[in-house]
């Protein structure tokens, strides 16, 4: 008898432990993500108040800014992991009911990215626009299917 409550108790303990893990590593993988946005953002908006105009056209800061969001914009991907749609996040269930679009939209923002990074090396105000609108356009797009307002 003392046998089966020991082992009835180590399965309790070992299967606790392994939930805890489980909702960490969940836990961490929306923490990985919401980072990337964060940071994505910061540059994004430096980059739009050039656009706009409300931030002097430094074409050298401009190209510094365009590499980080293009860096960055591969990084949040990993941190939809299934069990993710759970818990503090923005993200809808969609994501992991149309996994195909999703990854379209990640696929063009990155593609989107590298070309924001090409026009502003030309240092052209006008080509700058043009391709930050058209990664914009994307992430309107993902936030429109994918994101809980």
């Amino acid at each position: 008898m003392k046998n089966i409550v020991g082992v009835a108790l180590v399965t309790l303990l070992t299967s606790t432990f392994s939930m805890a893990q489980e909702d960490r590593k969940i836990e961490q993988a929306i923490k990985h993500r919401q980072a990337a946005f964060t940071l994505m953002a910061t540059y994004w908006s430096r980059i739009l108040q050039t656009v706009e105009g409300t931030r002097p056209y430094d074409p050298d800061a401009v190209i510094i800014d365009a590499r980080k969001v293009e860096y960055l914009s591969r990084l949040p991907w990993e941190g939809f992991v299934a069990g993710s749609e759970k818990g503090k996040t923005k993200a809808k269930d969609d994501i992991w009911l149309d996994e195909d679009q999703f990854k379209k939209l990640a696929k063009d923002l990155e593609t989107k990215t590298t070309k924001l990074v090409k026009e502003a090396e030309l240092k052209d105000p006008k080509k700058l626009k043009v391709a930050f609108e058209q990664a914009r356009n994307v992430c309107s797009t993902c936030h429109k299917e994918f994101r809980k307002k």
